[in-house]
C-alpha cells in the first residue's frame, strides 16, 4: 500500500508526507549504500558525482538539451568511472567502531543527498515535483541549496580527515 495514503489518512498533510517519505528514503538509502559501497569506495564516488556532475554541466546546449539523456549520462559517467577506477582516488576511510560507523553513513548521506540534489536540479521543476514535495525541492535544488550540497561533503571530509589525523 502506498505509504503517503496511509500518513494522510492518519491526518498528516500531504507535503509533509511526501517530505517524511523523501527523508525515509534518504535515510535508508543511505544504510544500503554505506553497507554496499563500503569505506574503501565512500570517497572514490563522492570524487566521481562531483566529476559526473561538472561533465553534465558544460555538456552544451545544442548537443544535449533533453533532461532525460542528461541524466543517463551523468549516471553512465557515475557508473562507470566508479567501475573503473580502483585505484584512481585512492581515498578511504580508516578505524572502527561505533564512531566509525557513524562517519561511514553519515557520509553516505550526504552522498546520497548530494545525488539527489544533481537530479532534481538536472530535471524540469514540474517533473521534479512529481516525485518530490515544493519543501523538498526547495531543500534540494533552488538557489544555494545546490551549492551547499556540492560543499557539505567536503566540509565533512575535510573536518573528519583533520580530526583522525591529530
Amino acid at each position: 500500500m502506498n505509504p503517503i495514503i496511509i500518513l494522510s489518512k492518519l491526518g498528516v498533510p500531504t507535503n509533509l508526507t511526501q517530505d517524511i517519505m523523501l527523508i525515509i528514503f534518504a535515510v535508508l538509502a543511505s544504510f544500503i549504500y554505506g553497507t554496499l559501497i563500503g569505506r574503501w569506495r565512500l570517497m572514490t564516488v563522492l570524487v566521481n558525482l562531483y566529476v559526473s556532475f561538472a561533465v553534465v554541466t558544460v555538456i552544451p546546449k545544442e548537443l544535449i538539451s533533453d533532461y532525460n539523456t542528461k541524466l543517463l549520462i551523468f549516471f553512465i559517467l557515475l557508473a562507470g568511472l566508479t567501475l573503473l577506477n580502483r585505484r584512481f582516488f585512492d581515498i578511504s576511510f580508516s578505524g572502527s567502531g561505533t564512531n566509525y560507523m557513524l562517519r561511514v553513513f553519515s557520509m553516505s548521506f550526504l552522498e546520497i543527498a548530494l545525488a539527489l540534489s544533481i537530479v532534481f536540479s538536472l530535471v524540469p521543476k514540474k517533473v521534479a515535483l512529481g516525485y518530490i514535495s515544493e519543501n523538498a525541492y526547495t531543500y534540494l535544488a533552488t538557489g544555494w541549496a545546490p551549492l551547499i550540497w556540492m560543499l557539505l561533503p567536503l566540509i565533512y571530509m575535510f573536518f573528519m580527515y583533520r580530526k583522525m589525523h591529530r
